[in-house]
């Protein structure tokens, strides 16, 4: 199962605009842990996630070697990943740990001039 929370519309807009894609990522992000604590866990998750994709672009953009998109991924990670626990959504919880690992691999074999950068998003 593969997870992803923006659409291709989205996705190509974040490409185009790094600078103010960081801005909405930032935005969902705070959206998105203000729901979770407040309990609207289910709500939550869109703004988590897109934050999610959009950080996992940034990535990209940045040539898969910058640490903190890649500390922002895993943390983003983690909130879903307790989101999808409490919510008993095994799959997805699953499904978002497994797309991290292989988001963060990817990243941390480019850093080593091992493969080409392409993420899927």
């Amino acid at each position: 199962m593969l997870i992803t929370y923006l659409c291709p519309k989205h996705a190509d807009w974040v490409y185009n605009n790094p600078e103010q894609a960081l801005h909405v990522m930032a935005r969902d992000e705070m959206q998105g842990t203000m729901l979770m604590q407040s309990g609207q866990l289910s709500e939550a998750i869109p703004y988590l996630g897109c934050a999610f994709d959009i950080a996992v672009i940034l990535l990209e953009v940045d040539g898969g070697e910058n640490s903190a998109m890649t500390s922002k991924i895993m943390s983003l990670t983690s909130l879903l990943e307790d989101i999808y626990f409490h919510l008993r959504l095994t799959h997805y919880r699953n499904a978002i740990v497994d797309r991290a690992h292989r988001i963060i691999e990817a990243s941390n074999n480019i850093a080593n001039n091992e493969i080409p950068l392409r993420f899927a998003v």
